[in-house]
């Protein structure tokens, strides 16, 4: 998966986030019923990523579930290379924000996790059973844990606070600090949404409510125990990584403690996320904004090899072609080849025009070898074909290709192969145009002379050639002609 694929999969993730966040604050929140909201604040980040497949189609394209594309006997049509302009400078500034963000959510979070590190290094440590106890000089930090430890200053420590040791142990035992990693992953991932951020503060107080009712199920005098979370509230904390005594939000800690334990009937009010999801993928599913998140998607695929850069002056040929289109009721597929190709191929968008309407890519896909490449486009697009063409962007040019020929007004989209099948839509690029040669047209009308093995041919002659009996392909700009040889 290229970054910009990831980028869009973040995109779809935080979509649905953010609908499922909004669905829990507005009715789970305020109940008192800790156990059971941890599990779904969970649950969301699950679902969250496990379902933006599906917003993006990715899932059905999958295996064998997507639709096969048909093999055409297309004919390769040589063209000057293909000049390396950057894709639209919005998809790439996207990137490299977003890599951006990234990078310095991850950083700051490496540096939390060092100073969190030196604390536990620099304390006195104390084998308790199931945790080691921490006791440090310094009462800089208020009380907190993280994995199996918990750390306290000198001076709780000799005064033997009991509801502290509670607090923290409760943290421990319910092994927090794997929620909160996965929160700051998430953080990362999608530094972005607001979403993210807010449902890492949630889990965090969360968190609290169950450490704080530990305390007061122990038998811990309430109003005391309030006191020393206000105490507590001036040291400093661990925001990201670690469970803190003095978390924030202490109004709401103290108004929870006096609540009464809401009802197993409450727990229904969960069932809203149901259609609260299936509305958050209704809106990734919009088109407009399907084709929005999938243009990012296809924004960055590109391969370099610095073992096969061009000189300004190589005639080298490269050639693109129809390979493949197929129709399955749902959507249609169109498969590109490529040979010949530099040091550097950038796709990064396509279109599907039909009988005047324009169709968004929202599956944009390539596999390279060497100098040959696959791409593969899918189009959310099932009706009649109506004078069908398809643009691709390579390298900031646009290629269209022409698939009339290649459908031949089918409805069904299976083209037969064979002898009687269409030869398909071939592309002549040169300095960055590009025009259409289809079966029985002239290549001089196109203004280019076409020599096979030394001897000019015609475009039916050349239509018959098979691809695969092409050594080599050059084209001499000067004179406005193109050579092939043959094996």
């Amino acid at each position: 998966m290229n970054m910009g694929a990831f980028l869009s999969y973040s995109i779809m993730s935080g979509i649905v986030m953010l609908a499922l966040y909004l669905a829990y604050r507005s009715l789970l929140a305020m109940d008192k019923q800790h156990g059971f909201n941890r599990a779904v604040l969970l649950l969301i980040y699950v679902v969250s990523f496990a379902a933006s497949p599906f917003a993006l189609g990715w899932a059905d394209g999958a295996g064998n579930a997507g639709p096969q594309a048909v093999a055409l006997p297309g004919v390769p049509i040589a063209g000057a290379a293909v000049s390396g302009r950057t894709v639209p400078a919005w998809g790439m500034v996207l990137i490299w924000v977003y890599m951006a963000g990234m990078a310095a959510v991850a950083v700051r979070t490496a540096v939390t996790w060092w100073r969190l590190i030196g604390v536990i290094g620099s304390g006195t440590k104390v084998r308790r059973a199931g945790y080691t106890l921490v006791v440090t000089e310094s009462g800089r930090y208020a009380p907190f844990s993280w994995m199996n430890y918990v750390v306290i200053s000198r001076d709780d420590y000799e005064n033997n606070c009991p509801a502290i040791s509670a607090h923290e142990l409760k943290h421990v035992t319910c092994r927090h600090w794997v929620d909160l990693l996965i929160a700051q992953i998430v953080c990362i991932v999608n530094w972005f949404n607001p979403a993210a951020w807010l449902m890492r503060g949630e889990l965090m107080l969360v968190h609290e409510y169950q450490a704080d009712m530990a305390v007061i199920d122990g038998g811990h005098n309430p109003q005391e125990y309030q006191m020393l979370l206000i105490k507590k509230a001036v040291g400093a904390r661990f925001p990201s990584l670690a469970n803190s005594l003095n978390h924030s939000k202490l109004k709401k800690r103290i108004t929870m403690m006096y609540k009464e334990k809401s009802g197993a009937g409450r727990k229904l009010k969960a069932l809203v996320l149901a259609p609260t999801l299936a509305f958050a993928l209704g809106v990734a599913g919009v088109p407009a904004v399907r084709a929005a998140v999938s243009t990012i998607g296809s924004s960055e695929i590109t391969t370099d090899k610095d073992s096969e850069k061009r000189s300004p002056g190589n005639d080298a040929a490269q050639i693109y072609r129809v390979t493949g289109v197929n129709y399955d009721g749902k959507r249609t597929t169109v498969v590109i080849s490529g040979e010949n190709l530099g040091s550097s191929l950038l796709v990064s968008g396509s279109t599907l025009t039909n009988d005047g309407n324009t169709y968004q890519s929202n599956s944009l896909q390539m596999s390279r070898t060497d100098t040959l490449a696959v791409i593969t486009a899918s189009f959310p697009f099932s009706g009649e074909y109506k004078n069908p063409r398809m643009t691709l962007n390579v390298n900031g040019e646009e290629i269209t290709f022409n698939l009339d020929d290649a459908l031949k007004g089918s409805l069904s989209g299976v083209v037969a192969s064979g002898a009687g099948a269409s030869a398909g839509s071939s592309v002549i690029v040169l300095n960055g145009s590009s025009s259409f040669v289809s079966s029985g047209s002239s290549a001089a009308s196109n203004g280019m002379d076409v020599y096979l093995d030394g001897n000019r041919i015609s475009a039916s002659r050349l239509d018959a050639l098979p691809s695969d009996s092409v050594a080599s392909i050059t084209v001499d700009k000067r004179n406005n002609v193109i050579r092939i040889q043959t094996k």
